[in-house]
């Protein structure tokens, strides 16, 4: 296909004030310093051993306390299997990989801010 053929965008066809704006959502949204990893996903397996096991047995009511001991032996129990230890590091790899996007998105910004200045 010739390039005659192709169709054309206006200049610039994303405007840099609309690109800029893109990276800091980008970057709000993946730049979560302060998440503790470990004990995000702890507390998620807690909560829903909790939530499954009232759920098998609904037949009967269980106290707060008594749900919050089935959940101390979850460690020896294992109710997940591996899945958690697995999940853990698949959650890990991808934090890792979206921070390291997120620095390479402030330096596409720099680099888009300083292309609009003219330096």
């Amino acid at each position: 296909m010739p390039f005659s053929s192709l169709p054309s965008f206006p200049k610039p066809f994303i405007h840099l004030g609309f690109f800029l704006e893109l990276l800091d959502n980008s970057e709000k949204s993946l730049n979560r310093g302060n998440v503790n990893l470990e004990e995000m996903l702890n507390d998620f397996w807690s909560r829903l051993l909790e939530r499954m096991f009232q759920l098998l047995n609904s037949q009967y009511h269980f106290t707060d306390d008594y749900l919050e001991c089935v959940t101390k032996y979850t460690d020896e129990l294992k109710p997940f299997g591996d899945v958690p230890r697995k999940l853990k590091a698949q959650v890990t790899r991808a934090f890792i990989a979206a921070r390291t996007f997120v620095q390479g998105l402030m330096v596409g910004r720099e680099v888009a801010n300083r292309v609009a200045k003219g330096e």
